[in-house]
């Protein structure tokens, strides 16, 4: 990988990208004895924050040519300084045009995209098409740009930046704690897996907080609870203690969290990589479990929303599982997808009289073949629960004594259980 990219931290397959169009500026006979000519225009974008400028900077000084740079100011004549900047580099061709933060050029929306700013970064770029000019651009919100301005023979590559995950979010944890000491318990795979993260930034903010929590204890190195004590505290606002939560609501909650915990886990292997039954958010109920990897069919999704209230209901009869609100609400909302979109209530909802459209008894078969998918789901959800409960009951029991499990706690138990799959 070229030197140039050394500062940039995973996103590999964008680098790749970059670098290719870096080979067409440097070995340009090869690729127009074929035909190929260099694209006019490269977007990056995506979420604050996740490095989308440093990899501008960066494809900038490997491809070695003067660069002009237009960011917003609060000159009045900002629309001037942008066709002066197209200007100067096509004067200075070869060159690369770099626009960074390109979506905050004018204060506009969706709605009201045609700015004095966008129409003269149009007219820049039609100018120095055939004029050895490559320019680059950052956005968070593409939303906010003309469609005109995205269109291919403008800008012919649009990059998207993902949060950071897997090998990518371990590259980067490892980058941000290679100057901090590290006790031996802290795994990067289960910091990598607790939380989705939004930004590099927002991994480097943990991971601070992480460190000001072991230096505020005097410790010599930051270990696994100063881990999770930051995720807890940064990512899921979650109270430093439980106080205030009887035995048998901490009991019930356990049980709650161990149910969605066991489903998504039997139906998914791996898709769980922190759960806790400290509330995510001071005011709410409940624990809560994160899933690092999505549910990806839609029944096992439903199984999963349901298997908190099933556990805590099979354990406790006398008890009806409480804030499961959300739970019962995703689950619903599934099944409704699912009923609308595989065409289960057939043709004959439809009303021949007219446009296409539904007959008057819809919404009354509708809720009925609803209520009947939720009642079929729910007994495949209670069989799943009763068919592991060794590992369901392992994960309560632990939740009880630590309150929060990590990914390769949860994997161990697993591995020391039978795990009974079901099929749906």
């Amino acid at each position: 990988m070229n030197k140039s990219f050394e500062s940039v931290i995973g996103y590999d397959s964008i680098k790749r990208e970059l670098l290719q169009i870096c080979d067409m500026l440097q070995h340009r006979k090869d690729f127009e004895r074929l035909g190929a000519k260099l694209p006019t225009g490269i977007l990056l974008f995506g979420e604050p924050g996740l490095g989308k400028t440093l990899m501008a900077n960066s494809f900038v000084k490997a491809c070695g040519l003067p660069c002009f740079t237009v960011q917003r100011n609060k000159s009045v004549k900002f629309v001037e300084s942008i066709t002066d900047a197209f200007q100067a580099a096509k004067n200075a061709a070869p060159s690369v045009i770099l626009l960074d933060d390109m979506d905050k050029f004018a204060n506009e929306d969706e709605s009201h995209v045609n700015a004095p700013e966008y129409i003269a970064v149009q007219a820049g770029i039609d100018e120095v098409r055939n004029h050895d000019v490559i320019v680059v651009a950052t956005a968070n919100d593409i939303d906010c740009l003309p469609k005109s301005l995205l269109r291919a023979g403008r800008f012919d590559r649009c990059i998207r930046f993902e949060a950071p995950e897997k090998k990518d979010a371990q590259e980067i944890i490892q980058f941000y704690l290679k100057n901090k000491p590290i006790a031996e318990d802290v795994n990067l795979e289960d910091i990598s897996k607790m939380i989705s993260y939004r930004s590099c930034a927002e991994l480097e903010c943990i991971l601070n907080e992480a460190a000001i929590i072991a230096a505020g204890a005097r410790k010599n190195a930051i270990d696994r609870a100063d881990m999770i004590e930051a995720v807890l505290r940064m990512k899921y606002h979650a109270p430093d203690d439980t106080v205030g939560c009887s035995d048998f609501e901490l009991k019930t909650r356990a049980y709650h969290e161990a149910g969605h915990l066991v489903a998504a886990e039997v139906l998914q292997d791996g898709s769980v990589g922190l759960a806790s039954v400290k509330r995510a958010g001071r005011d709410s109920l409940g624990g809560f479990v994160h899933c690092c990897e999505i549910i990806q069919r839609r029944p096992n999704d439903v199984i999963v929303s349901l298997a908190g209230k099933i556990a805590v209901e099979l354990y406790f009869p006398e008890t009806v599982g409480s804030g499961c609100q959300s739970d019962i609400h995703r689950a619903v909302q599934r099944i409704r997808e699912g009923i609308n979109t595989s065409g289960t209530l057939g043709l004959s909802m439809l009303d021949p009289s007219g446009p296409i459209g539904y007959s008057e008894n819809y919404a009354e078969r509708n809720e009925a073949v609803l209520y009947a998918e939720l009642e079929r789901y729910a007994f495949k959800t209670r069989e799943l629960i009763l068919k592991n409960r060794e590992f369901l009951e392992k994960i309560t029991n632990a939740l009880l004594e630590k309150e929060t499990l990590l990914f390769s706690d949860i994997q161990k138990m697993k591995e020391e259980c039978e795990i009974n799959r079901i099929t749906c």
